[in-house]
């Protein structure tokens, strides 16, 4: 199969960016409890918009890790693998320090905090797994699989065999409730390791844990079968999307006739989550390729704020993040956390609490464009 030399997708980046606007719009929320429910994580079973910030990210890294080994082919082996190692360590070493900053800056905003060593804290406490660590795993996997696993049928035939096994290991370990939610084989492996101690807001369960790595593995190689699909050579856009909403038609079946044997749950990351998130992503894809395709000017003039943040994913992740827990632990002489506050004595009076808490948070999405926007002009990239 001849796959086109590597460039930058419009439509890649546009769907970057639309994940990336809706990761702010979900954590940016100055309120949670007051906030609509489709803006908050499903507790356990079921899909909200919210849940399908993770899997974008992950779905998009795929499409962009077909771009690379098409750019860089196969004849350079070492070179290959060196990269993709490199990649997943420096996603895993920012999804450490990302972790920690809570535990750092409650050493320095809390009252006494500076009194206890740091140190100590994150070792006993810091947690260990996390957006950036799952993305960094299921990016060296899925770059392994793809780079050993040339024809599309092999690569597609693998990730419904690790749907499979996520599945089957869910039913083996209890046979009558394998998605409970105080006991399931995801959470006897975070106990194992990471350890409570180092789980999400110190719970005896990670929704980033290890397990969850195998699903992810699968949601990663479907992204890398959509970028296959959009870079086959010589084929006309019709054809290559075609193939997409095809596939993506056949994911959203599969998960939807796979949710009568397992639960959608994105916490533990299950077959059906993985296949209808996919299968949703696949279809967006298309649609902006094909829009891009024959609407490039209107397309582009449309989506240029998503574009801006598209190409540069990966710091409007961190950055905004780091923001954000800074505003929540900085907290006024009222001793109300400054973020909520500045919500409060802005926007909290116009409409109802649901609706001024999503007007503060999309204000909170507009602040990051002009950085975005200036970055894109001057061709600025941050990636790893």
């Amino acid at each position: 199969m001849l796959l086109r030399q590597h460039r930058r997708l419009p439509s890649l980046d546009v769907f970057r960016g639309l994940v990336i606007a809706c990761m702010l719009l979900v954590n940016g929320l100055p309120d949670f409890a007051g906030a609509y429910p489709v803006l908050l994580h499903s507790p356990w079973e079921g899909i909200t918009l919210a849940d399908f910030v993770m899997p974008g990210f992950i779905f998009a890294m795929g499409t962009a890790g077909a771009l690379h080994l098409a750019k860089y082919g196969r004849n350079r082996e070492n070179d290959i693998f060196g990269r993709i190692t490199r990649r997943s360590l420096i996603l895993i070493l920012l999804g450490l320090f990302l972790s920690q900053m809570p535990l750092i800056l409650q050493h320095f905003f809390t009252p006494g905090g500076a009194s206890a060593g740091l140190l100590a804290q994150i070792i006993d406490h810091g947690r260990v797994l996390g957006v950036l660590q799952r993305l960094g795993l299921v990016y060296f996997c899925g770059m392994i699989l793809a780079w050993g696993l040339e024809r599309n049928s092999l690569l597609n035939t693998m990730a419904f065999l690790l749907l499979l096994l996520s599945s089957v290991c869910f039913h083996l370990y209890d046979t009558s409730s394998p998605f409970s939610p105080t006991d399931n084989i995801s959470m006897v492996i975070d106990g194992i390791f990471p350890g409570a101690a180092h789980c999400y807001m110190g719970g005896n369960f990670d929704p980033e844990g290890l397990y969850g790595t195998i699903a992810a593995t699968a949601s990663m190689l479907f992204g890398i079968m959509a970028g296959r699909h959009l870079t086959v050579d010589n084929a006309p856009v019709f054809e290559r999307v075609g193939k997409m909403i095809l596939h993506g038609s056949v994911l959203l079946l599969a998960g939807g006739l796979w949710s009568y044997m397992d639960i959608i749950c994105k916490n533990l990351w299950t077959a059906p989550f993985a296949l209808l998130t996919s299968g949703f992503c696949m279809w967006l894809l298309a649609l902006l390729e094909i829009s891009f395709s024959f609407m490039p000017d209107f397309m582009g003039w449309l989506c240029a704020p998503w574009r801006w943040l598209g190409k540069n994913a990966l710091l409007f992740y961190i950055l905004p993040e780091v923001v954000l827990m800074t505003l929540w632990q900085v907290h006024t002489a009222s001793e109300m956390p400054l973020y909520p506050w500045l919500w409060s004595v802005t926007l909290k009076g116009i409409g109802n609490i649901p609706l001024s808490i999503l007007l503060f948070t999309l204000l909170w999405i507009c602040l990051w464009l002009p950085l975005a926007k200036y970055l894109h002009k001057h061709d600025i990239l941050f990636k790893v």
